[in-house]
């Protein structure tokens, strides 16, 4: 029996039979529903089903207990075996835009440190933009049928995007980036992907990075300040040494002139003379708020971090509703599906 699932107090519905999953038949009417891996391990297509049935297909151990118990689902696993209404909210700003594939051409490339890569590639000029939200991410195509993701590292613009690759001695992508590929090459991507972006809300909000999970959070408050976004922010960034924050001068300057901006910046292993914070990043982010209740959080970077986050954070009275995150590996990792 085919089920109606209907897009919160939007008026918009689409129709789902119970061997599809909610997104494929979302997908498949044309709605342009978040969603990244479609496997059920990254997370991107977390959605809360305010009534209604759902059962997902597997298990997975993406979504925490607290989450569940909250009434949030994953879309690529979840089959509806009732009308369903989804807990649903029209980005604010650039309209969503469903995932197609683009071509680009390397335009600039800069070490911003020992081994991490800032690319910007140019986009096709025509009548329909390259449309994202900031937070956002991107899969390149690669001819062997394997897939590279990377978050994008700065606003929309009409012609450019930006992304932060780290340089891995076993990532072959990356250093194909690096050392191989021809200046004005072309390359293959497919996006927008993912549904982090920052959600319309006065609370206060903090900020929380990982290594290059900084790429999305560089391209939230950069779109906040253009928009003169004055919410409360705090900016954590956690990195194995001070040389790790590669653009460490940029978010101070952020906050040299924007009062509503702080920034912690947290490594594991300092110099004597270090003046942040020492330890991981989710103990700092406990340390200066033992209780977020009335706060939202908003977190990128490795999964073992952004686990060690989500945990704290909703221990610390965090609501579900208000926790955001970007979870994903080195850009060497390649998925889904293959080696």
């Amino acid at each position: 029996m085919t089920h109606h699932v209907h897009l919160g107090d939007s008026g918009q519905y689409f129709a789902a039979a119970p061997d599809q999953t909610l997104l494929d038949a979302g997908l498949q009417a044309g709605i342009a529903l978040p969603y990244g891996c479609a496997s059920g391990t990254c997370g991107a297509c977390r959605c809360r089903i305010r009534s209604g049935s759902a059962v997902e297909a597997r298990p997975n151990r993406v979504l925490s207990d607290a989450e569940r118990a909250a009434g949030y689902a994953l879309l690529c696993q979840a089959h509806a075996y009732s009308d369903i209404v989804l807990e649903w909210q029209a980005p604010a700003g650039t309209p969503a835009a469903r995932p197609a594939i683009w071509p680009c051409r390397l335009q600039e490339r800069r070490w911003l440190s020992s081994d991490v890569l800032e690319v910007r590639l140019k986009l096709p000029r025509g009548d329909a933009p390259f449309r994202f939200l900031p937070g956002q991410y991107v899969d390149f195509l690669l001819d062997d049928g394997g897939r590279r993701s990377f978050s994008l590292a700065a606003p929309p613009t009409d012609d450019t995007i930006e992304l932060h690759i780290k340089i891995t001695p076993h990532g072959r992508f990356g250093r194909y980036i690096a050392e191989q590929l021809p200046d004005r090459a072309m390359l293959r991507f497919e996006g927008p992907l993912g549904a982090f972006h920052l959600h319309e809300a006065e609370r206060p909000t903090l900020l929380v990075a990982g290594g290059t999970g900084f790429a999305p959070i560089k391209a939230m408050v950069e779109d906040a300040i253009q928009r003169a976004d004055q919410r409360p922010m705090h900016v954590f960034w956690g990195a194995r040494q001070p040389e790790d924050l590669y653009l460490d001068a940029l978010v101070r300057e952020w906050t040299a002139h924007h009062a509503h901006i702080r920034y912690t910046p947290v490594c594991e292993s300092v110099p004597e003379d270090w003046t942040g914070a020492h330890g991981r990043v989710h103990d700092a982010v406990s340390a200066h708020y033992p209780d977020l209740r009335g706060h939202a959080l908003y977190a990128s970077g490795p999964p073992a971090m952004v686990a060690s986050i989500k945990a704290s954070a909703l221990q610390s009275g965090l609501h579900p509703d208000h926790l955001h995150y970007d979870s994903f590996d080195d850009a060497h990792v390649t998925w889904p599906g293959t080696p």
